[in-house]
C-alpha cells in the first residue's frame, strides 16, 4: 500500500510541476517553444487525477476504470449532501464578510449593488470551477488516496495525512519563477508562510470533506461538487468586496473551520467505530 501511495505522490507531483516548470519558463523567455498557457494551467490541476487514473488501471485494470466511473456519475445522493457540498463554504464566506464588514475589521468593504450577482457568478463558477479543478483534483485525492490511507491508518490520521500532501503539491507559480530565478531566499519567505496558512486551513476542510465522502458511500461526484464550490465562493468573496485578493480575511475564516472541527473529528471517529470508512471504491 506505502509504496502505490508514494508512486502516486511523485506522479501527481511530477505532473503538475513540470507543467508549471514550462509555464513559467515560458513566462521568464527561457524557451522559445509556445505551449498555450492554458494547457499547461489545465494539466498542473489535473495532475492528481491523472495520476489516480494510471495507479488505478495499473492496480485493477478496466475494473478500476469502472469504478471510478461508477463513483463519478452516482448521483442518487440525499439531498442534504447536495446542500453540504454547495453551500457549506459559500455559508461561512457569508457569515466572515458580514461579521468582518459590519465590526470595521480591516476596513472590509461590502458591494450590495453585487450581491445579486455575486450569487449567480457563483453558481456559474461552482460548475466550471468543478470542472476545471474539481474534477483535476479529486480522482486523485480522495478517489485514490483517501480510500488507500483510511485502510491504513486511523481515519484522523488519514485526513491529516492527505491535508499535508495536498497542500504540498500546492506550489504557486509566482513563487517557483523565483526558484527558477536563482532566488531561494525569496522563495522561502513567500513559500513558507503560504504553506503555513494553506496547511491550517486545508486540514479542517479535509475532516469535511472526508466526512462527506465516507457518508456518501464514496461518491467522487460530491467531492468534485464540493471542489468546484468552495472555489468558487473564494471567488464570491472577492466579487462582493470588490478586492482582488482579501487574504485578510483568511485568519477569521480560519478560526472558524477549527470550529468546525469540533464537530467532524468526533463524527469521524464515530464513522471509523461504526465502520463507516470507504476503503475502496471497488
Amino acid at each position: 500500500m506505502k509504496n502505490t501511495i508514494l508512486v502516486f505522490c511523485i506522479l501527481s507531483f511530477l505532473i503538475s510541476w513540470t507543467a508549471k516548470f514550462f509555464y513559467c519558463a515560458e513566462d521568464l523567455g527561457w524557451i522559445g517553444l509556445f505551449i498555450p498557457r492554458g494547457f499547461l494551467q489545465l494539466v498542473a490541476s489535473y495532475g492528481p487525477t491523472l495520476a489516480g487514473i494510471t495507479i488505478y488501471y495499473l492496480e485493477h485494470r478496466k475494473r478500476g476504470l469502472i469504478a471510478l466511473t461508477k463513483s463519478l456519475s452516482r448521483i442518487d445522493i440525499h439531498i442534504k449532501w447536495y446542500l453540504i457540498a454547495v453551500f457549506f463554504e459559500l455559508g461561512s464566506f457569508i457569515l466572515i464578510v458580514a461579521i468582518a464588514h459590519f465590526s470595521g475589521y480591516r476596513n472590509t468593504p461590502l458591494l450590495p449593488g453585487e450581491l445579486g450577482n455575486s450569487f449567480v457568478s457563483f453558481f456559474i463558477n461552482t460548475i466550471t470551477l468543478a470542472l476545471l479543478t474539481g474534477l483535476g483534483e479529486e480522482i486523485g485525492w480522495r478517489g485514490f488516496l483517501l480510500p488507500k490511507l483510511q485502510s491504513g491508518f486511523p481515519v484522523i490520521q488519514a485526513a491529516v495525512i492527505l491535508a499535508l500532501i495536498n497542500s504540498l503539491w500546492h506550489l504557486r507559480t509566482d513563487l517557483l519563477a523565483l526558484l527558477m530565478q536563482g532566488d531561494p531566499k525569496g522563495f522561502l519567505l513567500g513559500y513558507i508562510p503560504d504553506m503555513v496558512q494553506r496547511i491550517l486551513i486545508s486540514v479542517p476542510v479535509v475532516f469535511i470533506m472526508v466526512y462527506l465522502f465516507n457518508s456518501t458511500k464514496g461518491s467522487l461526484f460530491i467531492m468534485v461538487l464540493f471542489h468546484g464550490s468552495a472555489n468558487a465562493s473564494w471567488e464570491w468573496v472577492k466579487q462582493v468586496t470588490g478586492l482582488s485578493e482579501p487574504a485578510h480575511l483568511l485568519p477569521l475564516w480560519t478560526i472558524f473551520l477549527w470550529l468546525t472541527a469540533l464537530y467532524f473529528i468526533p463524527a469521524l471517529q464515530r464513522q471509523m467505530k461504526d465502520k463507516k470508512l470507504v476503503t475502496s471504491l471497488l
